[in-house]
């Protein structure tokens, strides 16, 4: 196998994962079980794709939040553009999670660190089945889609004019976010996503937690009557801001 082509694990690895997963005693014995389910050449897919090396990820310390807004770019440069279709393929996120970013997974999303270890595997490291949700809590998926869908390649939009990935880094300055914006199909429309950090950056009350979940609870219910993602850029923004909870000014 070409040690430079990127992999992911065949269905039957898959199973044979969530089997191991279920009838573990603890975490210890499961990743000795998984580790051997992956050293095994028929349990691997070799894609056509020439992936290289990657970036080391750094968790930071204790598994903080905080520096993935810089693995986030990395593992989208390192993955490249996909179509949604590859991108949601569970097979591909449990390899690169058991494998390739391993030891950024240890330390960020440690098992053994959690109350419930086999519920935290099932979120943050297997892919049992690719919905919105899981995608966006998955440990290495949250990364590339987050990214994906708030990269500006050409630097067009107001908070990218220094950075093709301000709008990425935006969204992981806090942790919060990520659910409130792509946990639901509206935050699969990139010009929504952008509107609302556009929104979100203004600061004070319009950053805050509270404030942007009832922004994306309302343009949820917009979402399931209206073309949304028809409109123009102008639009979209006037959409954000009257859907948006009133913020009273400071006196």
């Amino acid at each position: 196998m070409n040690t430079n082509h990127a992999r992911a694990l065949t269905h039957v690895a898959l199973v044979s994962l969530q089997v191991a997963l279920d009838q573990a005693q603890n975490p210890d014995d499961f990743f000795a079980e998984a580790d051997a389910i992956i050293k095994k050449p028929e349990n691997l897919l070799e894609l056509p794709v020439n992936s290289g090396i990657p970036e080391i990820l750094e968790p930071g310390s204790l598994g903080d939040s905080g520096r993935d807004v810089e693995n986030a770019p990395l593992v989208y440069e390192f993955l490249g553009a996909m179509d949604r279709s590859n991108a949601a393929d569970r097979r591909l996120w449990t390899y690169l999670a058991f494998s390739t970013y391993r030891s950024y997974m240890e330390k960020r999303w440690p098992p053994a660190e959690s109350r419930n270890w086999k519920s935290r595997v099932n979120d943050r490291w297997l892919m049992s089945n690719a919905t919105r949700g899981k995608l966006i809590r998955h440990g290495i998926a949250r990364l590339w889609w987050v990214a994906a869908l708030t990269y500006d390649a050409k630097r067009e939009y107001p908070l990218s004019v220094d950075d093709s990935f301000a709008y990425t880094r935006e969204v992981f300055r806090n942790e919060d976010r990520i659910n409130s914006l792509f946990d639901r199909e509206v935050g699969a429309n990139p010009s929504i996503v952008r509107a609302v950090l556009e929104h979100a950056a203004q600061g004070g009350a319009y950053g805050k937690d509270k404030h942007l979940a009832a922004l994306m609870k309302e343009l949820r219910l917009v979402y399931g009557y209206r073309d949304i993602g028809a409109l123009d850029s102008n639009a979209t923004h006037v959409l954000v801001a009257e859907s948006a909870p009133r913020v009273r000014p400071i006196s």
